[in-house]
């Protein structure tokens, strides 16, 4: 815990055991902690340094922990003063960058990214940076780090104060695990609509940023192109606000139905939602991981509790009773 402050583990370790006892000789610390005895010296100066300790007088050499709060304090106010020195930096490379980016050729508006790893990494660059708000069309291939790590908006993006608009193909819906992948963006406050078919992949961070695939229809993303503030950059939000418009919200489910009607289980809510995008029985099964029969059975009996002849009849009635907002 104590590293953001310079401090490393053997140090820490040290801190705690003065802090937890009194004071104590470089050899009963050595007996204490797994400090190895040859480096203890210089673990105790470097916490005398930053004023976490101090010696007692006397013999033999005792050290002390001084109070904890304002020893902390002090260091970590030290911290947020090289943090706010670095940001004033970060600000100010910022505006040369783009003072030397503005007066160069417009090709250079753009950069290529190659490599499935150089991709990921910079897609999750995109979604961290973002301090006003996120926009994607989600559709496949997808990228994925050297390491495994996951480039999705749940996963990259910090500030939960930054909003997340993403458009998700219907297809989508139908391959394993995506429905519910939609519904956990959608319960941390992800805004999501799902559109026929989308014409490309597109990240949007803030307004001054895009990186959409090299090649229209990739099977491998290793390669993408990184869109600095241009015309194109506008044309990009453009096209992702035309299919904004005309996409429909990804099905809110009502945890409670109007009426008096018993309220639906999770499964029944469940199956609603992907009933509303247009799946089939078979392509639900596979979503919740249930029966092909068992659908068919729980479609049955929410039709007749609806007292529906159709699914199209179903849907109307459903959306009237309060069990999804088709809006």
């Amino acid at each position: 815990m104590l590293e953001v402050l310079g401090v490393d583990h053997w140090g820490e370790e040290a801190y705690l055991a003065l802090v937890g006892g009194g004071p104590l000789t470089e050899n009963e610390l050595a007996g204490m902690t797994t400090v190895e005895p040859d480096v203890l010296g210089k673990v105790l100066q470097r916490l005398e340094d930053r004023g976490l300790i101090s010696r007692v007088p006397g013999q033999p050499v005792r050290y002390a922990a001084l109070p904890p709060e304002p020893a902390i304090e002090v260091l970590l106010l030290a911290r947020e003063r090289d943090i706010e020195r670095v940001r004033a930096l970060a600000q100010h490379l910022g505006e040369r960058h783009r003072r030397e980016r503005s007066g160069r050729d417009a090709t250079e508006l753009v950069e290529v990214i190659s490599g499935p790893d150089a991709v990921a990494r910079c897609g999750q660059q995109l979604l961290r940076r973002a301090k006003d708000v996120i926009r994607g069309i989600d559709a496949p291939p997808y990228a994925q780090a050297a390491e495994g790590a996951e480039i999705s908006s749940t996963a990259n993006v910090t500030d939960r104060g930054v909003r997340r608009r993403f458009i998700h193909e219907r297809g989508m819906l139908r391959v394993d695990g995506q429905a519910e992948k939609i519904e956990r963006g959608v319960a941390t406050g992800e805004e999501v609509r799902i559109f026929p078919n989308v014409p490309m992949k597109m990240i949007l961070s803030d307004d001054d940023l895009a990186l959409i695939p090299l090649r229209a229809t990739p099977r491998v993303l290793d390669s993408c192109i990184l869109v600095h503030p241009s015309s194109l950059l506008d044309a990009l939000s453009t096209l992702f606000e035309m299919l904004w418009a005309q996409a429909q919200p990804f099905a809110a489910v009502a945890e409670e139905v109007r009426g008096g009607d018993p309220p639906l289980s999770e499964v029944e809510r469940r199956i609603v939602s992907l009933l509303a995008h247009g799946l089939s029985d078979e392509a639900i099964a596979r979503q919740l991981g249930i029966g092909y029969r068992t659908v068919q059975r729980r479609i049955q009996a929410l039709m007749a509790r609806l007292s529906a002849t159709s699914r199209f009849q179903a849907g109307v009635l459903a959306a009237r009773r309060g069990w999804w907002d088709p809006s």
